[in-house]
């Protein structure tokens, strides 16, 4: 959005969101962006302070080969295709629906929803939205484990694979670290 909202509405009492929210979001996203201002301002690795903060998995690292695009239901969809380089080479593609979807190596998917697959500049680990992905960016695909929350069955149902149409079973990403909703208190 850009950094701003238009609107905010479903209000709720304190009952009520203690009882449906994820707990610690919002101190999870800034232990990630302290992690990562702080690795850029000693110049070190910001990608891998990402992946310290979040116990995420590095998938790939390379550029954006092809991006196609098309709008659906209200929705943008498309695919993404990568190629990766060095330690990560190989091809990538990413399903999105205004979200990143599904990530495949071949036909095989690797990071389902509710999962996060967070598509970040290499240099300094800046997210990049569907609508900003372009040709020829360098980039770096992150795997976040979900909160347990997120993978009940109650839940899957309506931010699981086949709550976007996928006929495709979600299986938890292994962490690659800590995660973070277990490391805050």
């Amino acid at each position: 959005m850009g950094g701003t909202a238009g609107m905010a509405f479903a209000a709720m009492r304190g009952d009520e969101l203690k009882r449906t929210a994820i707990p610690r979001t919002l101190s999870v996203a800034r232990v990630v962006g302290e992690a990562v201002r702080a690795a850029r301002a000693r110049n070190a690795d910001a990608v891998d302070a990402l992946l310290a903060a979040t116990g995420g998995s590095l998938l790939l690292a390379g550029k954006i080969v092809d991006v196609e695009r098309r709008t659906g239901g209200g929705f943008a969809r498309g695919t993404l295709t990568l190629a990766g380089s060095g330690p990560y080479g190989g091809a990538m593609r990413i399903d999105f629906q205004n979200e990143n979807l599904i990530a495949y190596v071949g036909d095989v998917p690797i990071v389902t929803v509710p999962d996060l697959i967070c598509i970040v500049s290499t240099d300094a680990a800046e997210p990049i939205t569907t609508e900003l992905l372009r040709y020829g960016q360098r980039i770096s695909v992150v795997g976040i484990r979900c909160h347990p929350l997120l993978s009940t069955p109650e839940a899957l149902a309506v931010v699981g694979p086949g709550a976007f149409g996928y006929d495709v079973a979600y299986h938890a990403l292994e962490p690659g670290g800590p995660l973070p909703w277990t490391t805050l208190t």
